[in-house]
């Protein structure tokens, strides 16, 4: 039985490479078909959670009565994290980018990955 959370990764750490990367990549609700498309073209899984930013960028929003507009003070965004072999980030992060096309405003954040536990 597997959590609705749960991402079932598709690699294991090899004896080449024994080091694993999580690439978190923040971008706009409406980007996410496109990386994860990509993602899917490399055989890689991915769980998208959603985020609230605070920066430059303001979203305008309808009141209830559709009288008028107010600012929130928060953007929303999406956030797609994936594990891959390290070999790899380069080659899946710019399928990403092919996926996004022009100015996407999308950042990709890359961490280590000490190990990977199945239970």
């Amino acid at each position: 039985m597997s959590l609705p959370f749960e991402v079932t990764y598709s690699e294991k750490p090899a004896k080449k490479s024994r080091s694993m990367k999580r690439l978190a990549v923040i971008l706009k609700p409406e980007n996410v078909d496109g990386i994860i498309a990509s993602l899917k073209t490399s055989g890689l899984d991915a769980t998208i959670y959603d985020v609230k930013g605070a920066g430059k960028e303001k979203e305008r929003v309808s009141t209830s009565r559709g009288m008028g507009t107010m600012e929130l003070a928060y953007t929303t965004r999406k956030l797609v994290a994936t594990v891959v072999n390290a070999d790899d980030v380069e080659d899946v992060v710019k399928r990403m980018k092919q996926a996004l096309g022009g100015e996407s405003g999308a950042v990709v954040v890359v961490t280590p990955v000490d190990d990977l536990i199945r239970l």
